[in-house]
């Protein structure tokens, strides 16, 4: 019985590792250029063990999105239980979402529409997502932070959408992907929100610049010695 226990155990140590090392790759250089024979070779494992934890590279895939997916409501759970209002959440979350845009190759969400498991959990997710937002924005109104003549349904479809269009558009080739999801997100937000909650929304952001500032500035005096 232990021997079994022992066994399961190993692969799923194993299988973290795989998932692990297959999201970075996935997001440093896009999924098609990445082989399964790079991953195994890459964890000296071998072929043979990968596949019988993972069918195909879809599968692997799938559970790289899982485990983003997983990770991302775990950080949110952590920001909910501190934050004071629903706008921090929501900024929280933003701030989260455009540093992953930032990492990751335009290459990733180019390849991933060619994997039809993983575009129906993305679909799933988005939509269990969507569900969630409408509740911070009506939480938002009753703490006065939203705007109360504003239509929600329309505004949550307008980020997702827009992002969409956005990625398969010509600005990309000019500006960072982080950079557009946080410039689309905040002009959403400051389009929603009451005078209590731009002054939010202006901290925030005031508060994000001077913290890139100074990580700029401890960088360059790190490289220049």
């Amino acid at each position: 019985m232990n021997s079994v226990r022992k066994k399961r155990t190993d692969k799923t140590v194993v299988k973290e590792h795989i998932v692990l090392a297959a999201a970075k790759a996935f997001a440093q250089k896009g999924v098609k250029t990445v082989r399964m024979d790079d991953i195994a070779t890459g964890l000296s494992i071998s072929k043979r063990t990968l596949y019988e934890l993972f069918h195909d590279k879809e599968d692997l895939l799938l559970d790289v999105m899982k485990l983003h997916r997983e990770e991302m409501q775990e950080y949110m759970t952590q920001v909910a239980s501190k934050a004071e209002n629903v706008l921090e959440v929501l900024l929280k979350f933003f701030q989260r979402s455009a540093q992953d845009f930032q990492n990751t190759n335009r290459k990733f969400f180019e390849d991933i529409e060619k994997y039809p498991k993983v575009m129906r959990y993305i679909d799933e997710s988005r939509k269990e997502n969507l569900d969630s937002a409408m509740e911070f924005y009506r939480k938002g109104v009753e703490q006065g932070i939203f705007r109360n003549d504003v239509n929600y349904n329309i505004v949550r479809a307008m980020v997702c959408e827009q992002m969409d269009l956005l990625l398969h558009s010509e600005i990309c080739k000019s500006y960072s992907l982080g950079e557009i999801y946080e410039t689309v997100v905040f002009m959403h937000m400051r389009g929603i929100s009451t005078e209590k909650g731009l002054k939010i929304v202006d901290d925030f952001l005031l508060n994000l610049k001077s913290a890139t500032i100074i990580q700029y500035t401890i960088k360059g005096r790190f490289m220049s010695r």
